[in-house]
């Protein structure tokens, strides 16, 4: 199997969907590095799992994207219309950004209504994850 022209539309596509894949799991792998930094640094066993939960939902986002740019990536390199995978893969990622805000948003209001003493950690935590979802929008274009 050899990859497209790189001037030609396809060559075009393959090269977005690999940097799309890549940043996706990167961001995917760095979230995970700061879920575990803040299990490894939290001493207030309060503001641990509030934490962990809102990284992971940013984690499993961009885990959820990296898969979507695979598929794409790997529909592209067999064969298929640059165009409309292209098109896919812009809608999923769009529907992915749209859920994570909103699970990312829901899980800050009712982590600090669970456990207020953790506000501060709720919020760093929900805005670090939040850069998810602005990097959902950045790959999209």
């Amino acid at each position: 199997m050899t990859l497209p022209d790189p001037a030609s539309p396809a060559g075009r596509a393959v090269r977005a969907l690999r940097t799309t894949l890549q940043v996706s799991a990167g961001a995917c792998v760095a979230l995970g590095i700061m879920g575990l930094a803040v299990a490894l640094l939290t001493e207030d066993t309060s503001a641990l799992w509030p934490g962990a939960t809102l990284l992971g939902a940013g984690q499993l986002a961009m885990l959820v994207a990296a898969a979507v740019a695979a598929l794409g990536l790997r529909a592209v390199v067999r064969g298929a219309e640059p165009r409309p995978v292209t098109t896919r893969v812009r809608g999923h990622l769009a529907t992915v950004r749209t859920v994570l805000a909103v699970v990312l948003a829901l899980g800050v209001v009712a982590w600090i209504l669970v456990r207020p003493s953790a506000v501060v950690a709720i919020v760093a935590s929900g805005l670090v994850s939040a850069q998810a979802a602005v990097l959902l929008h950045l790959l999209k274009r």
